[in-house]
């Protein structure tokens, strides 16, 4: 190889599942954002709102899912399309605890 020719750049290939549960993830942040703002809007009106605990669970399921993203994006392979699993996954019980059930 001669001192014109340079080595490749190395590129990473993103997936479908991780891009779309960076997007699932950023939802869940964004719902906890919604659940804290409603809920400190109904304390300020004298309503009980969704209650502390949901807001506590929300933002818990949002840090869950922001390290789980954080995970699948370090990593390669079948750790990186679990963690990503995972995200989804939290989201949907989030969904179905605090919204559907």
């Amino acid at each position: 190889m001669t001192e014109t020719m340079t080595e490749p750049a190395k590129t990473y290939r993103r997936s479908v599942l991780r891009g779309t549960s960076g997007a699932v993830a950023a939802c869940v942040v964004l719902l906890f954002l919604a659940v804290l703002s409603s809920q400190i809007f109904f304390q300020l009106q004298g309503y009980p709102g969704f209650g502390w605990g949901a807001v506590a669970a929300h933002a818990l399921a949002a840090a869950i899912a922001v390290l789980l993203q954080r995970f699948a994006d370090r990593r390669r392979g079948g750790v990186s399309a679990l963690a990503s699993l995972a995200v989804v996954l939290d989201a949907a019980v989030t969904l179905w605890l605090f919204w559907w059930s």
